[in-house]
């Protein structure tokens, strides 16, 4: 009978459709490959045998988790990846389908499986014109705008976590940093995020907003039009220094082919003020 209340009266996150608790993976599911192995989680290609869909699997490590937790805020407690991931419904942005814990206790998130390369792989490749990259990046600019519109700050936007699919879409994965934009994730003494994308009021542990995040996309962004970095003074600690010191290279001498127009985009999406 308890347990019964219990479920009448659960937060509305709690009942959230995509949550389910206690899964059995190997049971649940078969694991057809690693797709990737970091300190954070294990990311699997994966059959889903409740549907039959094959899907994109991630567990995370409980104790890195934890620590990136208390980094990111001691003041508050962080929603999980997958509480945060399901807030977001857009076409350039991964879809969640279930989230939840393992009988293990780890914690697990069920997305879309993504089959395409990665930003880097199209900053690398000769062949795609820059007009392409200028969709692929409008895409990648719609995606991100639909997470800070449910109130999210991604905090690592990198070349890695924009992903383009054999359609020529854009898909922005990768939620493992993110908070929710409240003023508790917003004070001040937080560094997390991928260095070389770090906005500068970021490195100096100064209060933040979504603004990072376009600061971030701005890095990527002249990464991927010009094939330079805004910053290249060497080691990352002489970066950091000069990313908060000193003005980005100008994307018209990095690139003279770039019109003015997309280059004034570019200065102001890596201004070392927010409110530039």
């Amino acid at each position: 009978m308890l347990g019964k209340l219990k479920g009448l009266f659960v937060s509305g996150q709690d009942a959230s459709p995509h949550r389910v608790q206690k899964v059995n993976i190997q049971r649940r599911f078969s694991l057809i490959a690693e797709m990737f192995r970091g300190s954070m989680s294990r990311v699997y290609q994966a059959i889903d045998h409740e549907t039959g869909r094959t899907v994109c699997l991630k567990i995370q490590n409980p104790d890195k988790n934890a620590k990136a937790q208390s980094r990111t805020s001691p003041h508050e407690q962080r929603p999980s990846e997958g509480e945060i991931a399901v807030r977001v419904s857009h076409p350039h942005v991964v879809k969640v389908f279930q989230y939840g814990e393992t009988t293990s206790g780890e914690h697990f998130i069920m997305m879309e499986l993504i089959d395409g390369v990665s930003f880097q792989f199209v900053r690398e490749n000769r062949s795609i014109r820059t007009a392409q990259k200028l969709e692929f990046l409008a895409q990648a600019a719609e995606g991100l705008a639909a997470v800070h519109q449910a109130g999210i700050i991604h905090h690592d936007i990198n070349q890695h976590n924009f992903l383009v699919d054999r359609a020529s879409q854009v898909k922005l994965i990768d939620f493992g940093l993110a908070v929710p934009n409240t003023p508790a994730f917003r004070k001040p003494g937080n560094r997390t995020g991928t260095m070389m994308y770090m906005a500068p009021e970021l490195i100096r542990r100064e209060a933040i907003d979504e603004r990072i995040d376009i600061y971030a996309f701005g890095v990527l962004a002249f990464e991927l039009l010009t094939g330079r970095a805004p910053f290249e003074a060497g080691t990352p600690k002489a970066i950091m220094l000069q990313r908060m010191n000193s003005e980005p290279l100008d994307p018209a001498t990095a690139k003279s082919k770039l019109s003015d127009e997309v280059c004034d985009v570019l200065r102001k999406l890596t201004a070392r003020r927010p409110e530039d």
